[in-house]
């Protein structure tokens, strides 16, 4: 009986640990703007995270919040909407090399499972030579330590004429093999994807009007 309990939980590590450390989210749309409104707004959301990512409450993350106070508790569990909360504190940027660092916290189920880990990003922008009607953004992020492995934001942007812009964007996390045995499928649709889709339908809205309205 002990050798059959041993094997039924080797069995169970082995499928948590089989999760997917990789992990992402894909939009495709059309965004009624010219291709450099669109670009502008991209920009913005990168630029603002990597400085002072507090603004991006006034747009980009408009409606996270409330949505996060509807799905909190004292007590969030793996299918709470705030099961995984980063905390960011002291940040460093270069305007030159458009490099930034910042410290962040990582919160479990409401507690603080990892202190001081340091997200380092770097923003790119690609217009290619033989393609004036296209250019793609990135922002691209390292972490320090093993619980995050990296991270991508990708804007690639294809103008349709001059009042419609394609946009395909993906956002994609790689986690480190002791937090992505925590992240099961519904954990990452409640506590993340929804985030990143709500965050590039604030960028587009914002493209196209030059606001983000509050959300009902």
């Amino acid at each position: 009986m002990r050798y059959r309990i041993t094997l039924l939980l080797l069995l169970a590590s082995a499928v948590a640990f089989a999760r997917p450390q990789k992990r992402g989210v894909v939009v495709d749309t059309v965004c009624e703007a010219s291709l450099a409104a669109v670009l502008h707004a991209a920009e913005r959301f990168c630029a603002q995270f990597q400085t002072q990512s507090d603004s991006l409450s006034q747009w980009a993350y408009v409606g996270i919040n409330e949505r996060e106070k509807e799905g909190s508790s004292d007590k969030p569990t793996k299918e709470s909407r705030n099961a995984i909360r980063l905390d960011y504190k002291d940040r460093v940027y270069d305007p030159v090399l458009k490099t930034g660092d910042v410290a962040i916290d990582i919160y479990v189920l409401g507690v603080r499972w990892w202190k001081d880990q340091h997200l380092g990003t770097k923003y790119l922008v690609a217009h290619p030579a033989n393609d004036p009607n296209a250019c793609t953004a990135k922002l691209i992020a390292t972490y320090s330590g093993s619980i995050l492995e990296g991270g991508e934001v990708i804007f690639s942007l294809r103008q349709i004429d001059a009042t419609r812009t394609r946009v395909h964007y993906e956002f994609n996390l790689t986690f480190g093999r002791v937090l992505s045995a925590f992240i099961s499928d519904k954990t990452w649709n409640n506590a993340v994807e929804w985030r990143f889709r709500m965050i590039i339908q604030n960028i587009i809205e914002f493209a196209e009007t030059g606001t983000v309205k509050p959300k009902n």
